[in-house]
């Protein structure tokens, strides 16, 4: 049994900007099934050649000059082909944007300045964690929707992020972490679906039909979580004592430079941001015995 997840982001520009990471987790098998009736589904008339939620609610791109009911009823056709296969866990992070500019940003080089660098790690930890708890076994394909130049700087660090999640957790994680394109990878459609449609009932909307809709493509299984503040509090000032060099990488040409060295760095056997496995487990040993100085 081959297990793959994947996620996609939908964002806020009300309240706290919420950036909303929600994806689906399910068997391979079951996600090649699903490819070919979403894909029939995309093409009975009238015909899109993709879906793509803002679209859709604008009624515009692929959805330019349809009605509201035709928009529904397409949208409906691809919801139940979502739960006739559906998956056995969905899950949902969020994070607001406006909070982790204010706690985070300052203190992270360019790379790591929006938040879906957290946001990605917060959603694989998340369903691993939650798998280690149901005693599943069996290791997790990840895909995102591809943002440009994110999977470059996830990869970096992202072992070293790894490092706060218990033996068992990181032994379901398949690595790398993938990127897809929602057009050939069509689970990402689902995942742009579920996420726009939680990112929208956490606004308040009062659409019962949108509502309906957003509880009809959860799974039985469904995880949610966010990212308190305190946290994002936590995080820029970890990352203002870890990295106070690259905190100078402000600029989108710095950083791309410096992505380049780091790269081949690590094909050289360089483990972000201390140096190896030897030294990264030095510096985290002197980091908790000074948090137990100052908690003594």
């Amino acid at each position: 049994m081959d297990l793959s997840a994947y996620f996609d982001d939908s964002g806020s520009d009300t309240g706290k900007r919420d950036l909303v990471f929600a994806g689906l987790v399910n068997r391979d098998d079951a996600w090649e099934q699903f490819s070919l009736e979403w894909s029939a589904a995309l093409a009975r008339p009238p015909a899109i050649l993709h879906l793509k939620m803002v679209e859709a609610n604008g009624l515009r791109g692929q959805f330019a000059g349809w009605s509201r009911d035709d928009r529904d009823q397409k949208l409906q056709d691809l919801a139940e082909i979502l739960t006739r296969f559906r998956p056995p866990w969905t899950f949902d992070i969020s994070i607001s944007r406006t909070e982790y500019e204010k706690h985070v940003s300052p203190a992270t080089p360019r790379g790591l300045s929006t938040p879906h660098f957290a946001a990605t790690f917060g959603a694989v930890s998340g369903v691993v964690r939650h798998l280690a708890s149901e005693r599943i076994v069996t290791p997790v394909r990840f895909v995102f929707d591809e943002q440009n130049g994110v999977n470059q700087d996830v990869a970096l660090f992202f072992d070293y992020m790894l490092e706060n999640l218990d033996s068992v957790s990181r032994g379901l994680i398949k690595m790398p972490i993938g990127y897809g394109d929602d057009m050939r990878d069509l689970p990402l459609q689902a995942a742009d679906m579920l996420a726009w449609h939680i990112r929208r009932q956490s606004e308040g909307i009062t659409d019962q039909v949108v509502l309906r809709r957003a509880e009809y493509i959860r799974s039985d299984t469904h995880v949610t979580s966010r990212v308190p503040p305190e946290m994002l509090v936590r995080w820029g000032a970890a990352f203002s004592q870890v990295l106070p060099i690259l905190q100078a990488l402000k600029s989108k040409g710095e950083w791309q430079r410096f992505r380049t060295v780091a790269q081949q760095a690590k094909r050289g056997g360089f483990r972000p941001p201390h140096g190896d496995d030897s030294l990264n487990a030095l510096a985290n040993i002197r980091a908790a015995w000074d948090k137990f100085q100052d908690e003594r």
